[in-house]
């Protein structure tokens, strides 16, 4: 029973010094740009050339307006 003890109170110490404070997060943020979609191929085409990102045009949009190519890549 001692040993058992003694393994749970060393193991709740590792975790205790092992937490998320001691590790650094780091989080990566998504900008994003929007232009006139000229077709899907070339929305994806210049999203990756330009941004290196990943770019696709609206599947729906209102009467009157122009479909939008919205491309997210890494800030």
């Amino acid at each position: 029973m001692a040993k058992l003890s003694t393994f749970c109170y060393v193991l709740l110490l590792l975790v205790i010094i092992c937490g998320e404070e001691m590790v650094p997060m780091i989080e990566a943020k998504d900008c994003n740009k929007v232009w006139t979609c000229k077709g899907d191929d070339r929305c994806r085409a210049d999203c990756q050339n330009q941004f290196k990102g990943k770019g696709i045009c609206d599947a729906y949009t209102a009467p009157l307006v122009p479909k939008q190519c919205f491309c997210v890549y890494p800030c």
